[in-house]
């Protein structure tokens, strides 16, 4: 069996809840991967063959460590997710400064009149390029590089479990809208039309996805996003009315299509970890980030599904590297012996350090040889 498929193997064991011969480490690596190989990170974010090189390089650099979520990054998608203006380096930041998301209000209530006149797609186009700046014609680069970035990783025997992402129409309008404006204007104030905007949206999104899925380029696994539209942000009705129907409607469409649901969620879910029983055992992955008990987490659907997860982000950037040893050893204590895949808490920090980040691994081959 060549490395690759043990790699692979042992990460589809994991989300199968079946025996391994260790946890899988699998990595969130993305700005991170620049810093790691001392590239500018403007340079970075333009240049796809230097991307991809960055992200070999930086697995490698990372230790023993079984597979990735992405093969190329960009921040150029940001807006189309998130309906937002994005600042990038070398254009509005220092060479080396993090590319930054700009929330404010972009989407007005007329434009949601538009929407329910016009369609979402329309709006959307127009949207992107005359209020937004056509990212597009940025993220053509990444699209176009995409399947030699795919050989590339298959030739250096790195899986990759996640090549797309799916969100739903609370995440989009967020972003667009502002968090403030879009919960207290919007689904306080005009819920029942806000909800026929949703479903304008997500019919959309779900014919679009399904294309995606029929496709000959059908993606290994897309993160499932589930940034705002948490039970830690939103009460129970509006979490059951304007966020959870959308989102296992998405993980739903995964598992028709075999595509594996990465379930990325950001925030707390403490409150809605039981509506994750709903999904049928051994075909998800959960991947939290550090907002989340893990202990309930893994006492509530462990025997539902695999959790990924949740090395903080800010104990990766500031804390030693003894201290990152401690908590992941103490992950695989309570979170294994199946169903575990060791992983930073949403991406890895652009600002981490190497020592931190080679710790995930170096605990996880420690555990096992005990």
């Amino acid at each position: 069996m060549s490395s690759y498929d043990k790699k692979l193997d042992r990460i589809m064991a994991a989300v199968a809840l079946e025996p391994v011969d260790m946890a899988p480490v699998v990595s969130g690596n993305a700005a991170f991967n620049a810093a790691a190989c001392e590239v500018k990170l403007s340079d970075y974010i333009n240049d796809m063959e230097l991307n991809c090189t960055c992200n070999i390089e930086g697995f490698k650099k990372s230790g023993n460590i079984d597979g990735v979520q992405l093969r190329l990054s960009t921040p150029y998608v940001l807006p189309g997710m998130w309906l937002s203006e994005i600042r990038v380096p070398g254009r509005d930041l220092p060479d080396n400064e993090l590319w930054q998301v700009l929330e404010k209000e972009l989407i007005t209530d007329e434009d949601y009149d538009k929407i329910l006149e016009n369609g979402w797609d329309e709006w959307y186009n127009d949207f992107m390029v005359n209020r937004l700046g056509n990212p597009a014609k940025e993220t053509v680069k990444m699209t176009e590089y995409a399947p030699i970035a795919k050989k590339r990783f298959r030739e250096a025997e790195i899986p990759c479990i996640k090549e797309g992402n799916i969100f739903s129409p609370f995440e989009m309008l967020c972003g667009g809208r502002s968090l403030a404006k879009f919960l207290v204007d919007d689904l306080l104030e005009q819920p029942d039309k806000i909800e026929e905007v949703f479903k304008i949206i997500h019919k959309s999104n779900m014919d679009k996805y399904t294309k995606q899925f029929e496709s000959e380029n059908k993606p290994f696994g897309v993160w499932v996003g589930g940034w705002r539209g948490t039970p830690g942000i939103l009460s129970p009705a509006m979490f059951d009315r304007f966020a959870w129907p959308y989102f296992r409607e998405l993980v739903d469409l995964c598992l028709n299509y075999n595509v594996l649901p990465i379930m990325h969620l950001d925030s707390s879910w403490d409150r809605g970890l039981e509506k994750f029983r709903e999904f049928p055992a051994g075909k998800c992955i959960m991947a939290l980030d550090g907002k989340t008990d893990m202990k309930l987490a893994k006492e509530t659907v462990g025997d539902k599904m695999c959790i990924m997860g949740d090395v903080p982000a800010e104990m990766l950037a500031f804390s030693k590297k003894e201290e990152v040893y401690d908590y992941v050893t103490n992950l695989l204590k309570t979170m294994g012996p199946t169903g575990y895949i060791v992983c930073s808490g949403c991406d890895v920090p652009y600002n981490a350090k190497l020592e931190n980040v080679q710790m995930m691994a170096q605990a996880r081959d420690d555990f096992y040889k005990k």
